[in-house]
């Protein structure tokens, strides 16, 4: 039923671009709260500590909806839990924007993140799963793009909305795409191997067909997912993650997951308006830059998409050089506030260009990457439950980032922070370069048989 409605109702780039929507609520749902944290005292007065429990508690459903979300993919199907996202999104935003009192807010926060952690791990899965080998990093790759689709959308909107205050809107606007996915998830496929999985190889071959097309391509392909999943009949329950071969990609998975987040990004996804006010600057000049730095790294992302780059050059060299860009990057800001006085045009010039360069290389390189790996390493019979796993080890180091970064810089400043993050990315780099393999050009089967043999590269 769903694979003969596929191949008469929707095209490849509607699985695509459905499958990626809910990324777009993932970042404006994350991204909102940097606008909407400068209104809100006006209606709802928050101590320090209120102020971090509203910013953290999606952070903290995050965690929850990531753990869970995995094993119930590989039980229920990517497409249905997809549908789910949509629902929590819906509640989550509708409750946010209507909270009568912090407790409020902070409990429908916590039910929106719970919708970001459920997209954090079937977004990249389910695109994965759907696209073709020779392919699959610049379609995976479409989750990176649409979550900063999602992060310029909310700093377009937390600017245009800041000259009156509206933070309730600032929530109850992402009521829009959440319907939407909603609706569109009633008419998108489950993955092909996620159906084979689950015993219905004819709707899976259907879903392949439509699409790849009727080839000898598609058959081979078919062949190889099926013969992969008849080998680990036996073995698909969650006892597979306790074999030493899952276990090192678990762990390569989970450090991946955590560097991305000790590179510094979500403290200035959470925190960059008020380091900006912090400069001498307005809210209102804080937003605009927000806006178009979005602008700028929608471009960068679309730029990295129609190049094919992550497929062309490979995972390692692009994370290599995401880690240089960061890096140089935080340490010029770092360095700029300790040598130049405060509140000045310069710093805040250099910060502005600083976190230019930051964003953009991040959205190029490591924000795409780590999903198209956490996709592709781990064996399909525990692929939703390993890359959950992984993925709750990066809300848990964003988590830590976001509670702790005000008080470190309280306590060390914030040009000190910054070299700190950018340390950070230099001891990192003979690391990544060490422990990652390649995985370009690779089917998933005849990666996860590399892994299981030990010849990975």
């Amino acid at each position: 039923m769903v694979a003969s409605m596929f191949r008469t109702r929707v095209t490849t780039r509607q699985v695509y671009a459905l499958g990626a929507l809910a990324a777009v609520l993932f970042g404006y749902d994350n991204g909102i709260i940097g606008a909407a944290l400068l209104f809100i005292p006006r209606d709802l007065p928050l101590t320090p500590w209120q102020k971090g429990a509203v910013v953290s508690a999606t952070v903290f459903g995050a965690m929850l909806g990531a753990l869970g979300s995995g094993p119930a993919a590989d039980r229920q199907g990517r497409q249905r839990i997809l549908l789910a996202a949509g629902v929590v999104f819906t509640v989550g935003a509708l409750g946010a924007g209507a909270a009568a009192t912090v407790n409020m807010l902070v409990a429908f926060r916590f039910i929106l993140g719970l919708g970001i952690g459920i997209a954090s791990v079937i977004v990249p899965l389910y695109l994965a799963e759907m696209a073709p080998a020779r392919e699959r990093g610049v379609i995976t790759s479409l989750n990176q793009y649409m979550i900063i689709v999602g992060t310029a959308l909310a700093a377009a909107l937390g600017y245009a909305l800041a000259f009156a205050g509206s933070w309730r809107w600032m929530f109850l606007i992402g009521v829009f795409p959440a319907l939407v996915l909603m609706v569109g998830m009633l008419a998108m496929p489950d993955t092909p191997r996620s159906l084979i999985r689950r015993g219905q190889p004819d709707q899976a071959r259907a879903v392949l067909v439509g699409l790849r097309g009727d080839t000898a391509e598609t058959e081979r392909e078919f062949a190889e997912i099926t013969s992969l999943e008849h080998q680990q009949h036996d073995s698909r329950s969650l006892a597979l993650l306790s074999a030493p071969w899952v276990r090192r990609l678990l762990l390569l998975g989970a450090l991946l997951a955590i560097f991305q987040q000790i590179t510094g990004i979500n403290a200035i996804v959470y925190y960059a308006p008020t380091i900006l006010t912090g400069f001498g600057v307005s809210d209102t000049t804080a937003l605009l830059f927000g806006f178009l730095n979005g602008l700028v790294n929608i471009g960068t992302i679309a730029l990295v998409v129609r190049s094919k780059v992550v497929d062309r050059r490979g995972r390692k060299p692009v994370l290599l050089a995401g880690l240089v860009g960061m890096s140089a990057s935080l340490f010029a800001v770092g360095a700029a506030v300790l040598i130049l006085p405060a509140n000045s045009t310069a710093l805040f010039a250099i910060a502005a260009a600083a976190f230019v360069v930051f964003t953009n290389t991040f959205s190029a390189t490591w924000g795409p990457v780590l999903w198209v790996m956490l996709a592709e390493i781990f064996p399909l019979a525990v692929r939703g439950a390993a890359m959950a796993i992984a993925t709750l080890f990066n809300w848990l180091a964003a988590f830590v980032i976001s509670l702790t970064f005000p008080s470190f810089v309280a306590f060390a400043g914030i040009g000190s922070a910054f070299i700190v993050f950018a340390v950070i990315g230099v001891v990192l780099f003979p690391v990544v370069w060490w422990m990652v393999p390649e995985t370009k050009e690779r089917s998933l089967e005849s990666l996860e048989e590399a892994f299981r043999t030990g010849t990975r590269s």
